[in-house]
């Protein structure tokens, strides 16, 4: 069945073609990131080696993914012919409410993650952290550069993607398929290994599952802007963790933990982070589970507040 995720289907002069559509998303978030990156790079101002390490992620995390924003941005309005809203992008007190309740819920669930692996050993203090040694302008900074990259992604999958998809074959095709494209643009060569590739591919695909049903229960992108921003920034900045392999050194806010001695890979989730811990997996299934209950409670046509 048919969903109408932002009330728009049948809008604009044309459909983006469905099959083209995993492609042409990728093909125009690359290409809007290399419009960006090329000219740093030929200036000098960053490089292959450096565009993950701060300050120079910044760069790469805030003007890059803008790019790519702005590609398929174009895309829709003079191809389709279709506004922001098509996208999730609902502007008025909706926008607020929803991005403020989904970045707190993203810094609660992340929370959750890193002391539920705490709790079993997975960490250990580093001492001497103290609150005014924390590096508030990178912490700052960082949150800002967060909110663009998830930002982007967010609109890209849970916007774009999944609502042309849901409004052709409905609610979890479109699921599915963001979902799908989202875990196999996240895939590296460290993804691939046992346990650690399931692990990740678990992990991945509960996250952007968790995400779209956030998204159908509040018809706008926002909150998931706001989870993911949060989610992001918290592991970093909070608990001086990666984020998706990730580093930065820097004194994070509330204390410093590393991996505890002879803790395995699939418990602290290794050098890429609480994200690929199993502890972190179930926090997000068990969430999926309960948004999935809670939208199907919810079954109804949907209307605006």
């Amino acid at each position: 069945m048919q969903e109408n995720i932002f009330g728009t289907v049948g809008a604009g002069k044309r459909r983006t073609w469905l099959l083209a559509l995993p492609v042409l998303l990728y093909v125009l978030l690359t290409a809007g990131q290399l419009l960006t990156v090329l000219p740093a790079l030929w200036g000098g101002l960053i490089t292959k080696q450096n565009l993950d390490v701060y300050p120079h992620l910044l760069y790469f995390l805030g003007v890059t993914f803008a790019g790519g924003l702005a590609a398929v941005l174009l895309w829709v309005r003079y191809f389709e012919g279709r506004g922001l809203e098509s996208v999730g992008m609902i502007f008025g007190g909706r926008a607020w409410r929803h991005g403020g309740t989904g970045y707190f819920v993203g810094l609660l669930m992340g929370t959750v993650s890193v002391l539920g692996v705490w709790a079993v050993g997975g960490y250990n203090p580093v001492a001497g952290h103290r609150l005014l040694d924390a590096s508030f302008g990178p912490i700052i900074l960082l949150m800002l550069a967060f909110c663009i990259q998830s930002g982007v992604e967010e609109i890209l999958f849970r916007g774009w993607m999944f609502e042309r998809v849901a409004a052709r074959f409905g609610l979890w095709p479109g699921i599915l398929a963001n979902a799908s494209l989202f875990t196999l643009m996240h895939v590296d060569n460290d993804s691939l290994t046992w346990p650690d590739g399931a692990i990740f591919f678990a992990m991945t695909m509960s996250f952007a599952i968790f995400l779209s049903l956030l998204v159908v229960r509040q018809r706008t992108i926002w909150g998931a802007c706001g989870w993911h921003a949060a989610w992001n920034w918290l592991f970093i900045t909070w608990y001086g963790l990666p984020t998706t392999g990730v580093a930065v050194e820097i004194t994070p806010l509330v204390v410093d933990l590393s991996g505890a001695d002879g803790a395995p890979d699939w418990l602290t989730g290794g050098a890429m982070g609480p994200e690929n811990s199993v502890v972190t997996t179930l926090v997000l299934v068990v969430a999926c589970v309960w948004m999935a209950v809670a939208q199907r409670r919810r079954a109804k046509p949907l209307t605006d507040d």
